[in-house]
């Protein structure tokens, strides 16, 4: 017996749905501009972020995408996307993330990814 039709569509969708990934919203606050150029010194700041992007960028080497949108700083209409040739490079500042933090597991993981991209350019 042949599976509904919507049934066929739904799982057809969710294979698409799968290989598109939503940016992580972020709204920033602040009172003076200087509030934003210290964020950079932040490291609870700069840790989401690393770790967000190492998220998206993980998912763009096992989907083989050639471009990610890491976030979506919605309150200033900013989209930051990266393209397949930049992963390495951010997947290398994470993994200094990680050597900090004496997470060695997660370091091979990285470098695993690394070697996964450079064999998909």
């Amino acid at each position: 017996m042949e599976p509904p039709k919507t049934l066929y569509i739904m799982n057809k969708d969710l294979k698409v749905n799968k290989k598109k990934q939503d940016p992580t919203f972020i709204e920033l606050v602040w009172d003076d501009k200087q509030d934003l150029v210290s964020l950079k010194n932040e490291i609870k700041f700069t840790d989401f972020i690393l770790r967000e992007s190492y998220k998206s960028v993980k998912r763009a080497i096992e989907n083989n995408l050639p471009k990610v949108e890491l976030f979506n700083i919605h309150n200033l209409c900013i989209l930051i996307e990266v393209k397949k040739s930049n992963y390495v490079s951010i997947l290398e500042k994470v993994m200094e993330l990680y050597v900090l933090e004496e997470d060695y597991e997660e370091c091979s993981k990285i470098k695993n990814l690394i070697k996964q991209s450079n064999e998909k350019v």
